[in-house]
Order: structure tokens, then C-alpha cells, then sequence
């Protein structure tokens, strides 16, 4: 882990829980990963400003959280935001469709020249495990699920991850991409994390936040691609299609 020295200016205490990003703002706040994020973000002591379009229905209040009003492809928005924070964490999502495919390219693109021109540097994107082409699940019916998802049902939606990635990687930001596998609302239990690529074919989402707020001041995968996992989560094949594939 680098040892790199507090942001915090010069003469002026550091936060009474030693977070050196203490301003955080959450795109895709009011997904099902961005609420966790927002809420155990709070409870590690961060200002929280959280960006959904829909404001009026997000659930969490707090006097450490402002919720802004706006899509992350909104040029104004997302620009005032980041002149705000100190760090940044991206759980944007779509559904899978047949259709193009543009808001996480277009976000990268966004945040990527709204931190350069307020020099603001940490960056965490989540996408997703079926990015990497170059991973094969274990078993046939695992690597035919991940052909399937990856060339067919989601391949508008993983074609533009990529392009996020490379945006993202281009930069010269302090950026960790992290792809997770299939996530489920079940409770954390423990996260493992490997650089690019990690066996285990599903995550908790309270895990992947706990990760990613994890790695907001940790400097070990810092311009780096962490996948991530929950070792030994077990959800069905049913439930998850009907839930993240259907959105039911």
C-alpha cells in the first residue's frame, strides 16, 4: 500500500476518522449498489452527495447527504458535482437490451474531463466480470451462460462497458475499475479481490460496496482492474435471471 501523504491542506486537521477523501459523490445512488454505497458510506463518517434522476424516491436521509438532481450525462450537473467531492464512485446501470447502448461511455467520458479541469483525482467505476474475454468460467454450462450473456443478451451493454474502461484507463486520473460478477441482495459476507480477473460466479452487493468504499484512500489497485467476488455465495439460476436479466 503506497504511502502516499493526506490531502487535506496544508494546516488544517485531518478527518477524526483518518479518511483522506472525506467529500464523496455516488453516481447511480439510487440503484440497488448505489444505496448501499450511500448508506455505509455514511456510516464510515463520508459527506455523501448522491446524483439520481430521481430524487423524489430515494430512500436514505441524512444530515451528511445531499441529493442532486440530475443524470451523470447531464454536462452541468455532473461538472458542479465533481467541483464538489474529493472522490468519486460510479454504480451507473442499465437493463439489458437489444438497442444501443451510450450512458457509461458518455458518463466516462464526462467525469473523466470534469476531475481533470478541478484536479480532482480518485476515480472507482464499477462494470462488470463479463467484460473480461479473456476469463472462462469453470464448466460448460458456466462458460456457455457467459458466451450467452456476454454475445447476445447483454452485448450492447458489455460493448459500451469496454468503451467506459478504456476511457476511464486512458486517463491520467488515480482510477481503479472494478468488475464484479453476478450481484444479489443476499447479506455480505467477505469480499475477495484479485487484480483483472477472480473466480466465483456471484457477489452481494452489500460486499461490493464495502469494497469499493474500502479502496476509496487504499492505494493497491489504483490505476488498476480489481475483480471482485463473494466466495461461496450460492443464488439460483432462476432467481437471477428473473431479477438482473428480466428485472422482475
Amino acid at each position: 500500500m503506497s504511502s502516499r501523504p493526506s490531502d487535506a491542506p496544508a494546516g488544517q486537521p485531518e478527518h477524526p476518522l483518518g479518511l483522506r477523501h472525506v467529500q464523496l459523490l455516488v453516481l447511480g445512488a439510487n440503484g440497488p449498489t448505489g444505496r448501499q454505497v450511500v448508506r455505509q458510506a455514511l456510516q464510515r463518517g463520508y459527506h455523501v452527495q448522491a446524483l439520481t434522476r430521481h430524487p423524489e424516491t430515494f430512500p436514505i436521509h441524512h444530515d451528511q447527504l445531499d441529493v442532486i438532481a440530475g443524470d451523470a450525462t447531464g454536462e452541468g450537473v455532473l461538472d458542479r458535482a465533481v467541483a464538489d467531492s474529493d472522490a468519486v464512485i460510479c454504480t451507473i446501470g442499465t437493463s439489458f437490451t437489444r438497442q444501443p447502448v451510450q450512458v457509461y461511455s458518455a458518463t466516462a467520458r464526462l467525469l473523466v474531463e470534469a476531475m481533470g479541469r478541478h484536479g480532482k483525482r480518485r476515480l472507482i467505476v464499477v462494470t462488470s466480470g463479463g467484460v473480461d474475454a479473456s476469463h472462462q468460467p469453470a464448466g460448460i454450462v458456466g462458460r456457455l451462460s457467459r458466451s450467452v450473456m456476454r454475445e447476445h443478451v447483454g452485448k450492447s451493454v458489455y460493448d459500451d462497458m469496454e468503451k467506459m474502461e478504456f476511457a476511464v484507463s486512458a486517463s491520467d486520473l488515480d482510477w481503479t475499475i472494478v468488475r464484479p460478477p453476478g450481484l444479489s441482495d443476499e447479506p455480505g459476507s467477505g469480499y475477495a479481490v484479485a487484480e483483472t480477473s477472480i473466480d466465483g460466479p456471484f457477489m452481494s452487493r452489500e460486499d461490493l460496496a464495502a469494497m469499493l468504499l474500502d479502496h476509496v484512500d487504499d492505494d493497491r489497485f489504483t490505476r488498476k482492474v480489481a475483480a471482485v467476488t463473494t466466495p461461496g455465495l450460492k443464488v439460483s439460476a432462476l432467481h437471477m435471471i428473473r431479477r438482473e436479466v428480466l428485472k422482475r
